[in-house]
């Protein structure tokens, strides 16, 4: 039977094993479906080289990279194991190094502990770590206590206040705005994770992160589309999705739970103003083509909407808004009047259809006007 990567831990002497800091059980767990896997795992510290020859036998076919600043680790070198003399404060260094043997499934930080080359770290390098790797921080006990003094350096955060506030993002969801954050690091990564797991003096982060789609709505349009329609968007935020771009006119991702949280419209003609009814009845102020009318990040799902065209082209113009509501309601309303279910339910699917007045289609229509729907 193999042994266990605790067991290789103590056979190699790492301070990683369960005779010092007893990490090594804990990455079992986390590891263990990696273990026959090519993968490529880079660790930041090589000291006498424990740590290394433990995860050279525990992955029998990992090609390993091993970072430090001292030349007497070259000595480690062998047909898997890679050393590279590097500062891992030196993001230079650290791109080379990326370029040279990444991306990497596996990436350890056992450097210096300074807070602040665990943060450069951590941000230059997961950017680099496959979708589904893990990134470990060892020794976060140096961000505490009496070894602040010597760990702290110029940081003005320590690596574990810097995670907490990740951690923050990724539990507290949509209902923190994310995009309002300064950090580009935390905009990109705040929520692109599977877990974010600590244990004693250690962190490991999981990472996932989707292809890039731009989000396209991938949903079947509400109604068919008149040849002579005017070219609409629709950038709405959706709940539990993001922003989806809806290019030809319409958003609905396909699902009750997917509602409306807020959009932005913009037209061929240019001269459409909108505003958007929250869940408590209230209205927002109307705004103009390529202005975000609702909320972002808030939880909040729209209860409606309305669109107008701008006084002087009405009457050269005719538009259609249609509105899938939760429950699978439909509401068909034209410029200017309130389109919103009847039982206040939450929008989840939206289309605009926008054209000539001489070309009113009746495809376009698959209900009749709302006989209760208000003007604007």
């Amino acid at each position: 039977m193999p042994q266990t990567l605790d067991e290789l831990g103590l056979k190699h002497g790492t301070d990683k094993a369960s005779s010092h800091h007893n990490y090594l059980t804990f990455y079992d767990s986390l590891l263990h479906p990696l273990r026959d896997q090519p993968i490529k795992l880079l660790e930041i510290g090589v000291y006498q080289g424990a740590s290394l020859l433990t995860w050279r036998d525990y992955f029998p076919n990992a090609q390993i990279v091993g970072v430090d600043v001292l030349v007497n680790c070259l000595q480690f070198e062998s047909d898997r194991i890679s050393i590279e003399l590097a500062d891992q404060s030196n993001l230079e260094h650290l791109a080379q190094i990326v370029a040279k043997h990444g991306p990497f499934d596996l990436i350890v930080d056992d450097g210096s502990h300074m807070w602040e080359h665990q943060i450069t770290s951590l941000r230059a390098l997961f950017p680099f770590l496959r979708s589904g790797g893990h990134y470990v921080v060892e020794d976060l006990q140096t961000n505490y206590g009496d070894l602040e003094a010597t760990y702290r350096g110029s940081a003005t955060q320590s690596c574990i206040d810097f995670l907490k506030r990740w951690m923050d993002l990724f539990v507290g969801d949509d209902l923190i705005d994310i995009d309002g954050l300064e950090d580009p690091f935390l905009r990109t990564y705040g929520r692109a994770i599977d877990f974010m797991t600590f244990h004693r003096r250690a962190c490991v982060v999981r990472k996932r992160i989707a292809p890039t789609d731009w989000r396209v709505s991938l949903g079947a349009p509400l109604a068919p589309l008149p040849a002579d329609a005017l070219k609409v968007v629709i950038n709405a935020h959706v709940g539990l999705r993001g922003d989806i771009f809806g290019a030809k006119g319409f958003v609905d991702e396909g699902g009750d739970k997917f509602t409306i949280q807020g959009l932005e419209l913009e037209s061929e003609l240019r001269a459409v103003e909108y505003r958007v009814r929250f869940p408590d009845g209230t209205w927002s102020e109307w705004v103009g083509e390529g202005k975000f009318a609702g909320t972002r990040g808030q939880s909040l799902a729209l209860a409606g909407i309305s669109v107008r065209i701008v006084e002087g082209l009405a009457d050269n113009y005719d538009l259609v808004v249609i509105g899938l509501f939760v429950g699978g309601a439909k509401v068909v309303a034209r410029a200017g009047e309130d389109c919103v279910a009847p039982n206040g339910a939450n929008l989840r699917g939206l289309q605009l259809i926008l054209g000539p007045t001489t070309a009113k289609s009746a495809a376009a229509l698959d209900a009749p006007p709302r006989a209760d729907a208000a003007s604007a």
